[in-house]
C-alpha cells in the first residue's frame, strides 16, 4: 500500500504535467479515464523521475493511478 504523502504528491505531478487541474484522483482511476494516452504517461514517467530523484522501470506499465504510486513507491525503497 502507498503512502498517502507518495500518492497525493504523484497526483500533483500528473495535475500539474498533463494540465489536469480540475481532476479527481483515486488509487483505481486508470490513467485512460483521466485523460492520459501513451505520449502523456511518458511525460508523466519523467516528470515523476525529476520530482522524486528516481529511475523507474520503463518496463513497469501501471494501468491505475494507484499503480504508478506503488511503482514510485517501490523506487524510493530501494
Amino acid at each position: 500500500m502507498t503512502d498517502q504523502k507518495t500518492f497525493e504528491r504523484v497526483c500533483d505531478v500528473i495535475r500539474e504535467t498533463a494540465g489536469l487541474d480540475d481532476v479527481e484522483m483515486k488509487p483505481e482511476s486508470t490513467l485512460e479515464e483521466i485523460g492520459l494516452d501513451s505520449l502523456g504517461t511518458v511525460e508523466i514517467l519523467v516528470a515523476v523521475e525529476d520530482e522524486f530523484g528516481i529511475q523507474l522501470d520503463t518496463e513497469e506499465n501501471p494501468k491505475t493511478v494507484g499503480e504508478f504510486a506503488d511503482t514510485v513507491e517501490a523506487a524510493l525503497e530501494k
